[in-house]
């Protein structure tokens, strides 16, 4: 039991020490030390009134809440952990967390005490990233690269040495197997192994020359340079020189005046006495554009650019051997930047100056189109017509182009340091957002069609592409596709509307060939007849007969002259203008008056309709049809009424024609708009009304479609027309 005075002195220490402290009882917090609230930024009743994972970081909280539960059932819990604690600012900060279970009066509670590793971590961090780069360095090193244990066992080989030897980590494990298989071919091996080894032992490194052979059986000769690291482990690095050794066998065995040349190691090479040339090899006849017998007998300023021949001079008088850079001149007048490197020495009994000259174009070449893609990626960077933006590894802005402010209307100082996904990405959109952004952290680029919010809320059609950068975060470029959208739908529409042509033009070639043939074959039948009644004398059908033929005429007559109509309709146009569709309904009813008044027919127009746009004379042929079609199925109704009336659409006007006729059944809603189809065949016409009228509606950007509750029970046909803005209104 605690002596009483020395508690005052514990709650002073817990409330000035710089350590976090927190007594916990079930999940919540029943004591918080000074240090813990300033830290997480909440007042004590805030703190009073959560639980201990509220203030652990989403990516803790579950885990750290079923630890908290498993506590409370009494189960073992680790004692000690870290824990990423998130603020009430939103700032987050890594802990060492040491937790106690306790029993206070008589209540079962957990003390919690934590300091701040925040530093800690970032270390290991930055460690982490520098071991990293490390990696990164040896895997893309030119060099063959080898790491061994201090008991001679092999931990890694860069990718330059599997290319150099063939042989990969597995194969190469132990010393053993590098005397067996690698250093095969070098005689005494096993003594130039301990050498080696006892030079990393006294002096720290070891180097030398050996042939190493490939795993496919070839010799290779390399330079290796071995160092000893304190901890016992040895780093070694190879140089493929095969190609050096051999061009030195080659030189070796070359004739005399050759001889000289081979302890240069640049390409092109000439020998000068008193700056005349006297010898060159292959590469000075390929550099300078002259074969080896022009150059023999040249001065060296014949073929140095004026600027240069006073560096050049200089270098010649004072002997100098060390490189410097000049411009030489080819036979033909181009300028060729080069490294020039000379001695001088005794050749057949003469003093003479060799010089070794490496063509720097290449490499200047290089230089300027590093500096041409740097500035041409800045420039892409800031030219693109994508919108690029530029995240860490957190998903946090950090930079963007122009074009992603002009694409979604934020500034950089509105975005930069802002999360990604909450300033662009629709809340459904989100888990599509996760699946990319965790793919790139992978290291994986992806790309995919999706939707971006606007500053001001509209939304834009873009393909997301995200470019993963290693280890440091990941570019975001936004294409805008809204304009591609918008043709990919206006294709679909046309496709459609020319699938429905091609089905309409397949039902009017066979509605042509089979309704025209009807009259074709009564005019051939009776015409027949009328020659075998002439032949015979026989006179008292004749009459009959003609009429027959002329009432099939007749019949053939009116159906081309409605399919001649029919055909006119979108390629014979009249000017368009604005006029209001009241004047235009009531000119046709006028136009009907005798139609209407046969039938007894009440027709109500609406006091308003609006303005339209459009073909006057072919909507009044629409209007009119199917006035007349209102008036020819009204059938024996005592009361026929005709309804002629509009309602405002979305940028469109639609109108109606109601009647309380004969109606029309659900299964003919379609056919009564095709070429021909008459349901009723008793009635007059050919059956091809509605489908001029489908076909002016459509011209017009519109649509048409029946409405009817059925047999007996009236129709209601619809169509729509543009709207027209009051600006509009009397404009032709």
């Amino acid at each position: 039991m605690m002596e009483n005075n020395l508690l005052p002195l514990i709650i002073e220490l817990n409330e000035n020490t710089d350590i976090m402290i927190a007594v916990i009882r079930g999940s919540k917090f029943s004591y918080v030390n000074p240090k813990l609230q300033n830290d997480l930024g909440y007042s004590l009743e805030e703190l009073y009134s959560m639980e201990l994972w509220d203030i652990v970081h989403p990516d803790l909280r579950e885990m750290t809440r079923q630890m908290g539960l498993a506590r409370q059932r009494g189960e073992e819990v680790q004692d000690s952990y870290e824990l990423r604690l998130l603020g009430k600012q939103g700032n987050s900060f890594w802990v060492h967390i040491k937790a106690k279970n306790t029993s206070i009066e008589g209540e079962t509670a957990v003390i919690v005490s934590a300091f701040d590793i925040s530093g800690r971590k970032a270390i290991e961090a930055d460690l982490l990233r520098q071991k990293e780069s490390l990696l990164l360095l040896l895997e893309n090193n030119p060099v063959a690269t080898i790491l061994v244990d201090p008991e001679g066992k092999t931990l890694y080989v860069n990718p330059r040495f599997i290319e150099y030897t063939g042989y990969g980590l597995e194969e190469v494990s132990t010393s053993q197997v590098w005397e067996e298989k690698v250093l095969a071919e070098m005689p005494n091996r096993r003594e130039i192994m301990r050498s080696w080894y006892q030079n990393l032992k006294e002096i720290g490194y070891s180097k030398g020359k050996v042939i190493l052979r490939r795993r496919d059986g070839k010799r290779r000769f390399f330079n290796i340079h071995s160092v000893a690291l304190p901890d016992g482990h040895i780093v070694l690095a190879a140089w493929d020189i095969n190609d050096q050794v051999e061009a030195q066998k080659i030189l070796q065995e070359s004739q005399a005046r050759f001889k000289a040349l081979s302890e240069a190691s640049f390409e092109g090479i000439i020998i000068t006495e008193n700056g005349i040339c006297i010898e060159a090899n292959q590469a000075a006849e390929e550099l300078f554009g002259y074969s080896r017998e022009e150059l023999m007998g040249l001065d060296v300023m014949s073929f140095t650019a004026l600027e240069a021949r006073e560096i050049v001079k200089s270098q010649m008088m004072s002997g100098s051997q060390a490189p410097y850079e000049a411009v030489v001149l080819r036979q033909d007048g181009t300028r060729v930047p080069v490294e020039i490197q000379a001695r001088s020495f005794i050749y057949q009994d003469r003093e003479v100056r060799a010089a070794a000259i490496r063509d720097l174009s290449e490499r200047r070449r290089a230089e300027e189109e590093i500096y041409r893609q740097s500035t041409n990626l800045q420039a892409l960077f800031y030219n693109t017509p994508d919108a690029v933006v530029l995240c860490d590894s957190l998903h946090r802005i950090l930079d963007a182009n122009p074009r992603f402010f002009e694409f979604f209307g934020y500034s950089i100082e509105e975005c930069r340091g802002s999360i990604l996904e909450e300033v662009l990405v629709l809340e459904e959109m989100r888990e599509e957002s996760a699946f990319m952004s965790r793919m790139v952290s992978s290291g994986q680029a992806i790309s995919r069609e999706s939707v971006r919010k606007k500053k001001n809320g509209e939304l834009l059609p873009v393909l997301v592409t995200m470019i993963p950068i290693a280890s440091s975060g990941y570019y975001v470029l936004y294409t805008d596709i809204s304009e591609r959208k918008e043709a990919e739908a206006t294709i679909q529409q046309q496709i459609k509307e020319l699938e429905a042509k091609n089905a309409e033009m397949e039902r009017f070639t066979y509605t042509v060939s089979h309704d025209l043939r009807s009259p074709l074959i009564t005019i051939k039948g009776f015409s027949g007849l009328l020659l075998q009644d002439l032949e015979k004398g026989k006179t008292a059908r004749l009459q009959k007969d003609i009429q027959r033929i002329i009432n099939a005429s007749g019949k053939m007559e009116e159906l081309l002259e409605d399919l001649l109509e029919l055909s006119r309709i979108g390629r014979i146009l009249n000017p368009y203008s604005n006029f209001p569709m009241n004047q235009l309904c009531h000119e046709v009813v006028e136009l009907l008056s005798g139609p209407v008044s046969q039938k007894k027919a009440e027709v109500v127009i609406a006091p308003y309709m609006p303005w339209v746009h459009g073909d006057r004379r072919r909507i009044a042929e629409v209007v009119q049809n199917l006035l007349e079609n209102a008036i020819k199925f009204m059938g024996d109704n005592e009361r026929p009424r005709i309804e002629i009336g509009y309602f405002p659409g979305e940028g469109e006007c639609v109108f109606f024609i109601k009647d309380n006729g004969i109606g029309i059944e659900a299964k003919y809603r379609e056919k009564v708009f095709g070429l021909f189809d008459k349901l009723d065949q008793s009635t007059e016409g050919t059956g091809i009304g509605l489908a001029l009228v489908k076909r002016i509606i459509e011209l017009h950007q519109g649509r048409i479609w029946v409405e009817s509750a059925g047999a007996g029970q009236g129709s209601t046909f619809y169509f729509t027309l543009p709207d027209v803005p009051d600006s509009k209104k009397g404009e032709e």
